[in-house]
């Protein structure tokens, strides 16, 4: 199928679908220059990756035959414009209990053709292409602060799921231990999984399981299978409980695994106790500030100041936004 289309004479240029072995390095160009504001290191990293695959002639080989299988942003759309890629989006499959989900991502528009409903173009297609592979349900995040790319995106069907944020807790500027605080902080007892793993799963949902690939709490797990998992995945875990008065107030689970910035994962009740949560927080900052801080996602709102308080800063929250795949006939 020619999905090549050339645009009305208001908006020069036309749309084509993603050539991976030729468009990777300016797609990297176009998503720095439209998100360099934004962009953490994380995403930094994300770029310098496609720069070295456009590259790297094993993977321009083999990538071809996989972009329906592998996670990775290796379809999409660009829009060009005399040989310059000035808009892109990219698709990027996830398979999960049988389902084909579709993450719509990587939309951009350079900015001297904004305006003109590159963008919109450019998303229709990807909802249209996602739909023809059969896609069960489709999915985009993003940033709260971009109210017109939300209205866009709401004009096309979809709808807000969740709301979360995305948190960073630089080393050092610790402040001293609380000598008159009330709080017992100790490691994370096998009596309290029970109510880790619950609290767990409601703050981060199996409907977002095909993204974060949680297909066991295994890593934090109590028992002798979860250390084998640990191992065998290795994955090095830390995890310290809080409890005032007998009761248990929250559990922090420290996952660290090959070099990366160790990501902080959160179970505390749906209504936690801020002062209790901030405490835990800090103590978690202590123990980790020689590997250079701390990374948090949290649904946003319910604790937002007490992580504050604990020395975080927010680096952005987003909206996940789901519509369905596949339309009834």
């Amino acid at each position: 199928m020619d999905l090549t289309l050339t645009a009305s004479p208001a908006i020069p240029g036309q749309i084509r679908p993603l050539n991976i072995l030729r468009d990777l390095p300016a797609v990297a160009d176009l998503i720095e220059l439209c998100f360099k504001e934004t962009l953490d290191s994380s995403g930094r990293s994300n770029l310098n990756e496609m720069r070295r695959r456009a590259h790297d002639n094993v993977f321009l080989n083999w990538a071809p035959h996989v972009v329906d299988i592998i996670s990775l942003p290796l379809s999409g759309f660009v829009w060009e414009d005399h040989g310059k890629v000035v808009g892109n989006v990219s698709l990027v499959p996830f398979h999960r209990h049988g389902r084909r989900i579709y993450l719509i991502a990587n939309v951009a528009t350079h900015p001297d053709y904004r305006r003109r409903g590159i963008g919109r173009i450019l998303t229709e297609m990807a909802m249209r292409r996602a739909r023809e592979k059969d896609a069960n349900a489709l999915w985009l995040h993003v940033r709260d602060d971009n109210p017109g790319a939300i209205s866009m995106y709401r004009d096309l069907g979809f709808r807000e799921r969740m709301r979360r944020t995305e948190w960073h807790a630089p080393a050092g500027n610790l402040p001293k231990n609380n000598p008159e605080t009330t709080f017992k902080i100790r490691p994370r007892a096998p009596r309290d999984w029970d109510s880790q793993r619950n609290w767990l799963e409601r703050t981060y949902p199996s409907d977002m399981d095909w993204y974060t690939q949680q297909q066991t709490w295994s890593s934090f797990g109590p028992y002798l299978w979860d250390g084998f998992y640990r191992l065998l995945a290795d994955i090095e875990v830390s995890q310290w409980a809080i409890e005032a008065d007998g009761q248990l107030r929250g559990v922090a689970s420290c996952r660290y695994q090959g070099g990366q910035t160790p990501h902080t994962w959160l179970a505390c009740p749906p209504r936690p106790d801020s002062e209790s949560l901030s405490e835990l927080l800090l103590y978690a900052r202590r123990r980790f500030s020689h590997l250079g801080g701390l990374r948090l996602e949290y649904p946003a709102g319910p604790a937002d100041d007490a992580i504050r308080a604990a020395g975080f800063t927010s680096q952005r929250t987003l909206l996940w936004m789901e519509t369905p795949g596949q339309q009834p006939n």
